[in-house]
């Protein structure tokens, strides 16, 4: 909780935050989104950051960080707000990693995590937005270490999105019927 402290404190660097992983601090803790009473969760939680296009980052009960947007995605990302802030700031490009086969061979992953991290700088570059620079100032602000290599953060994503229990959600519909997800990213 010290680091969303931190970034609430700090207009600036929370706005960094945002512009380089597209993620926005809410000033205290809400009620994860539940589609006006149609969507239940098997774990309970608090969401305390979500991005432009509405999904939610969800702190748990169990400590871990989960994630929840309306395509149908759901799981768990980060096994605590530590690994969550980490993650997010070395790999700010991670929806473009949820590829399971590339997951299978390290090597491979590796060289994945970096084809799309450089178009990823590069489509940052045009709009004239300093990726590294602004990773570096927020690993910096968090107390995280930066990292140029992110394997071992994405085998870490990896294994937490297909740990069990799995995170997931219940959407019942007008009618009654229910429908849920499998509570793993790699599942959509």
């Amino acid at each position: 909780m010290e680091l969303i402290k931190r970034f609430r404190k700090n207009a600036d660097l929370a706005e960094l935050l945002c512009d380089t992983c597209d993620v926005e601090i809410f000033p205290e803790l809400r009620k994860p989104q539940d589609e006006n009473g149609h969507i239940i969760y098997n774990i309970s939680g608090k969401t305390f950051v979500r991005e432009k296009s509405g999904s939610e980052y969800i702190l748990l009960e169990d400590g871990s960080i989960g994630y929840w947007r309306s395509v149908g995605l759901c799981g768990r990302i980060a096994d605590s707000l530590q690994d969550f802030f980490e993650f997010i700031i070395n790999c700010p490009y991670w929806k473009d990693c949820i590829w399971e086969e590339a997951y299978q061979d390290r090597e491979y992953l590796s060289e994945f995590a970096k084809e799309i991290f450089e178009e990823y700088e590069e489509e940052n570059l045009e709009d004239e937005f300093d990726l590294q620079e602004a990773q570096q100032e927020l690993a910096e602000y968090s107390g995280i270490e930066e990292r140029t290599e992110v394997t071992d953060l994405l085998m870490r994503f990896y294994h937490c999105t297909t740990r069990e229990p799995r995170f997931f959600y219940t959407y019942t519909e007008d009618d009654g019927s229910k429908h849920s997800g499998t509570g793993s990213l790699f599942d959509s």
